[in-house]
């Protein structure tokens, strides 16, 4: 395999009156050229759009392989994104992101032309070798599914709190469950398919997290391997106050639960569906555990106020080397109020399990975050 970048002419970006430079990423094996594309689903992303096109075009893909679909936006998304030259698809009324990414892949027969397909949302933009790294790892015919590494866009406290979480979540589970070939999740906002594997998804509305759903169906049609690739750097706009953090939080919890219950993750006993089993136990243990805190404090005071001190200790400690780690001083300067968040986190994930697999409700309801 030989990868390469060729230089495109230099653009002038109107809007930010700054010139920017293009590249072409041109992926050959064994001297063929491998065609990838982009998929942006978008919805009302008028204040994002135009960030995210120039972070994908600037990283190397061509304005021709890049697809915006504009699901039936009242703010101007669709006109933005046609301004950069890429195609521009409009649903008149919102259909919702999962048929949104199978109209644009019909509509365009994307898996038929290209070897290739990426994801990205609109709200966010990759770092200018995210196609070098992330295409490159298909140069193994077992890949059939890579993921990037997201990075939260640091705004205030709350986004501090959710960058801690990416890294807990990127440094410890990352990379061991892509050793193991058990990675739950490939995020829709760093996510790249082989095409006959994109070909095989089905994109239901039955979940409200389309991209654990497709992951876990590669698992579940043995499509071939899923891999984590930390080089793949997607930096992403997270809720800027607690109101939409809680229905973000509250649509991925209740998309996992969801998730597990229509492919029998409860109950299966393949790698996958124990790795399911090991992350949805341990979140009800210590969401039991966190919550029941201000009973242990009364019964026990001394030995629950010493857990809690540790606790409290080991965040900080976290907090510190994410801090080092990802360059992000606010991470540390916030951490005191992360204990607050945790216990709002716990709540929202035992509501979620009360909801879906308690009262056995179909929730399917997405609930958009505010852009800023």
């Amino acid at each position: 395999m030989h990868l390469c970048s060729q230089p495109l002419p230099i653009a002038y970006d109107k809007k930010f009156g700054r010139t920017i430079q293009r590249r072409r990423l041109l992926l050959w094996v064994k001297g063929c050229q491998v065609k990838f594309c982009v998929i942006i689903p978008a919805k009302d992303e008028k204040l994002g759009i135009g960030k995210t096109v120039r972070s994908v075009l600037a990283a190397g893909a061509n304005q021709a392989d890049v697809y915006v679909m504009d699901d039936g936006s009242s703010d101007g998304t669709g006109a933005i994104a046609g301004s950069y030259g890429v195609n521009v698809l409009r649903n008149d009324k919102n259909i919702g992101k999962a048929r949104s990414i199978l109209r644009a892949t019909q509509n365009w027969s994307l898996t038929e032309n290209y070897d290739i397909v990426c994801l990205m949302d609109a709200d966010t933009e990759v770092n200018e070798n995210y196609f070098h790294v992330c295409v490159a790892e298909f140069s193994n015919p077992e890949v059939a599914a890579v993921c990037g590494r997201a990075l939260s866009v640091p705004h205030n406290w709350l986004t501090a709190y959710r960058s801690l979480a990416y890294w807990i979540s990127h440094a410890i589970y990352k990379g061991g469950q892509s050793n193991m070939g058990v990675v739950t999740v490939v995020p829709g906002c760093a996510a790249s398919f082989r095409a006959d594997v994109f070909a095989q998804l089905e994109w239901n509305s039955d979940t409200i997290v389309e991209d654990m759903d497709c992951t876990i169906q590669v698992h579940r049609k043995k499509l071939g391997k899923i891999i984590y690739q930390p080089g793949a750097l997607v930096f992403t706009q997270d809720p800027s106050n607690l109101r939409g953090y809680v229905k973000q939080m509250y649509r991925w919890d209740v998309g996992a639960w969801q998730v597990g219950k229509k492919y029998g993750m409860l109950s299966g006993l393949n790698r996958i569906d124990l790795e399911y089993k090991l992350l949805m136990g341990e979140g009800v243990l210590f969401a039991t555990i966190i919550l029941l805190t201000p009973l242990w404090l009364i019964i026990t005071p001394i030995w629950a106020g010493r857990i809690v001190m540790s606790e409290f200790a080991f965040q900080v400690l976290l907090a510190s080397i994410c801090a080092m780690c990802d360059r992000r001083v606010d991470v540390l300067t916030s951490c005191l109020v992360f204990p607050l968040v945790r216990f709002i986190d716990c709540i929202v994930f035992v509501a979620a399990f009360w909801g879906v697999i308690i009262r056995q409700q179909r929730i399917h309801t997405w609930f958009a975050v505010s852009r800023y």
